[in-house]
């Protein structure tokens, strides 16, 4: 789904909805995609068939997408926040419904078990499929969100969702086209009630007993149920037991897309001369996914045959864990090294606060932390993790000498109360106010933390005292023609305007002030380095800048963005093991007539993965990213351990055989013969086999 790719920023860029709230809508729609298979099982089992689900559940995600395209488009004058949430609701919907049938069809397609060995081989060639349009949709669909302008916006959404909503149409139509080489299978029972009223006639009689009469709880509906029905349950139970431990993968697995993305942000994603921005990063795991499944399919598999521990596709998801484990593991060191270029945040409950002296003399300040201290003219002193509750105040007092340079104070002592606002930073400046008197000013608390997409970060604050300027404007402009202009305000009380944050490419800046009475009062060149966070502090006296420097406030991304690769790659060798080799058990060991049964459960266990994103996400359970890495490094080995456990118990299934495999093979059928029916097989697929190999053979 290429769409999800400009999701969270149309979210927040178009519905104006905060990050945190967009990335919550963008979990719960991930969440929604994979708890809806669920009901695509059930529809393809009891009702609908296979084909007829993916055909009406992707004509669902098509209008969806429409639906999406057209609330994007300003000059429709559709209601974003109406509109935007029910296209959202019909895309889960669609591509829930599709998810398990799309795999189940396919496998559908092949003799068992003759044709085995194939079809493994297209289980990894629709995973490669797979990996494929995602990689297409990251790369395609931002560009034409971003550099395509459509009705008379600088960016285009209704493209960026037009175009998964042309292919899914060109999808649809090459899908019906193929009917008539399909293999189509339509249940002729509504398997899904029978499985709910079967486990439910069971476990109540099992409660109900007392005494224990039979090994298996589901033996306990013999009475009433028919045994064929009851082993298929069996197994059903005991696949998706197997998933219990599978939903931890699934939430290290999707933190590329949260964590290793904000990871990301904190690089230096300058590589020969070109930009890397964070989230483009995740296309290398697609990217390394497809070069890695020929080789995993034409080298690996092979080497399978002479090694039994390999044979086992719950091995494989072992190996495969422990392969995230190492991908975190190489998160967690690679955390280690950034976090030296972090700016120390103040933790809960504490706040910081910096001093600054744009005086041309020496001052002394005297502060409630700890003894009285001389400033040198420029030098910023920081104090860090004050205690900030609502009752902490901290004095403030300064004293200048009665010259300063060329200033002659009247008042040259100022004292000043400071209430700390909790997990902000405090800006103090001393400066000049009117009538020549010292004065300190207080900027707004803010935000201390680095950008998610990697640009530089500068805060200006600027004192004025000359009354006479006008519609002053501070002006940052790079040798590229890229711009930002803050615009101070002339009405001022305490004489200092503050800018929020501006988001800046890196590199050197001229910075002009300008105002209507000067048109340049000054022009000074500022370097920003890739990450950096800085503070432009200027001073304004008698229509001068008589104080103008930029303090860097947390370091730059020094760390190249290349060093994710490691991780990515690790994630991708897991992928390949885990999710491949679960994919095949799912439907290599369910039911004939359950099939999209245990995917769906496949399915629901990636919805499950994105819950515990979220709630790791709330928790904040370290302060440290590196230690929160580390722990799941560590919980995915002990997941894989007690999933080893339980895989050690499960007893292997023999495949069902088709009846038309038969005709495969250039033999009778036993289902015409009246030999011994398959192991596995029930009454409805003997009529379905029987009345397709029949159908063959008349055509001969």
């Amino acid at each position: 789904m290429g769409n999800l790719t400009i999701l969270s920023i149309y979210l927040r860029n178009e519905l104006m909805l905060t990050e945190n709230e967009s990335t919550i809508v963008y979990h719960v729609f991930i969440m929604g995609c994979y708890i809806i298979p669920t009901m695509g099982a059930i529809c393809a089992d009891s009702f609908i068939g296979k084909y007829r689900t993916i055909l009406y559940f992707s004509l669902i995600y098509l209008v969806g997408n429409l639906l999406m395209c057209g609330a994007s488009v300003s000059a429709m004058d559709l209601s974003k926040v109406f509109f935007t949430p029910v296209g959202l609701l019909l895309i889960a919907l669609g591509t829930g419904g599709v998810k398990p049938c799309v795999a189940a069809f396919g496998g559908d397609q092949f003799y068992l078990p003759d044709q085995c060995e194939e079809l493994q081989h297209f289980f990894s060639l629709f995973y490669f499929s797979i990996n494929l349009g995602g990689f297409m949709g990251m790369i395609i669909t931002p560009i034409l969100r971003k550099n395509v302008t459509c009705f008379g916006e600088d960016t285009c959404y209704p493209l960026g969702f037009g175009f998964p909503a042309a292919l899914m149409l060109l999808s649809i139509v090459i899908f019906i086209i193929g009917k008539p080489w399909y293999r189509l299978k339509n249940p002729k029972e509504n398997v899904m009630l029978d499985f709910m009223k079967c486990a439910t006639y069971a476990l109540v009689k099992r409660m109900g007993a007392k005494k224990k009469k039979y090994d298996h709880w589901l033996d306990y509906a013999q009475d009433k149920y028919n045994k064929k029905l009851i082993d298929d349950m069996k197994i059903v139970f005991s696949v998706l037991f197997l998933f219990l431990p599978v939903p931890v993968f699934w939430s290290l697995f999707d933190q590329q897309g949260s964590r290793w993305t904000f990871q990301a942000s904190h690089m230096n994603g300058k590589v020969l001369g070109m930009e890397i921005v964070p989230d483009q990063m995740q296309v290398i795991n697609p990217a390394m996914v497809l070069l890695m499944i020929p080789i995993f399919d034409t080298v690996l598999k092979p080497l399978f045959a002479s090694c039994p521990v390999l044979q086992n596709n719950l091995n494989r998801m072992a190996i495969g864990g422990v392969a995230a484990s190492f991908a975190f593991f190489s998160a967690g060191i690679l955390e280690t090294v950034l976090e030296k270029t972090y700016p120390e945040l103040p933790e809960k409950r504490h706040a910081s606060m910096f001093i600054v002296n744009t005086l041309p003399c020496k001052m002394k300040v005297f502060t409630p932390f700890g003894r009285m201290m001389e400033m040198e003219s420029g030098e910023l002193r920081s104090f860090k993790n004050l205690p900030a509750h609502e009752h902490h105040t901290y004095k403030i007092s300064v004293e200048a000498p009665k010259v300063c340079g060329s200033l002659y104070f009247r008042k040259h002592v100022f004292e000043m109360t400071i209430n700390p606002v909790e997990n902000q930073v405090e800006t103090v400046i001393i400066g000049v106010g009117d009538r020549n008197r010292i004065e300190i000013f207080q900027t707004d608390p803010i935000d201390f933390k680095k950008s998610l997409n990697g640009r530089a970060r500068v805060r200006i604050a600027y004192i004025k005292t000359s009354r006479s300027l006008h519609n002053v404007t501070i002006s940052l402009m790079n040798s590229e023609g890229f711009q930002d202009i803050y615009f101070v305000q002339d009405s001022l009380n305490n004489y200092l305007a503050t800018s929020a944050y501006m988001e800046l490419p890196d590199g050197d800046y001229n910075c002009s002030i300008n105002s209507n009475e000067i048109p340049e009062i000054a022009l000074r060149k500022i370097h920003l380095d890739f990450g950096g966070i800085y503070a432009l502090v200027i001073r304004e006296n008698k229509r001068r800048i008589e104080f103008f420097r930029v303090y860097p406030m947390a370091a730059p991304n020094t760390v190249c963005i290349l060093w994710l690769i490691p991780q990515y790659f690790f994630i991708s060798v897991a992928e390949i093991f885990f999710a491949i080799a679960g994919l095949e058990f799912a439907f290599m060991q369910a039911p004939k007539s359950m099939k999209t049964v245990t995917i769906a459960g496949w399915y629901l266990s990636v919805a499950v993965g994105n819950f515990f994103v979220i709630l790791i996400t709330q928790a904040n359970f370290f302060r440290s990213q590196a230690h929160e890495f580390f722990l799941f490094a560590i919980l995915i080995i002990a997941d894989m351990l007690v999933f080893l456990e339980m895989a050690s118990r499960y007893r292997f299934v023999q495949l069902e055989a088709d009846s038309s495999i038969y005709l495969f093979r250039g033999e009778k059928s036993p289902l015409i013969n009246g030999d011994s029916v398959p192991m596995y097989s029930n009454d409805e697929d003997e009529d379905e086999e029987e009345e397709e190999v029949k159908n063959v053979v008349d055509e001969k």
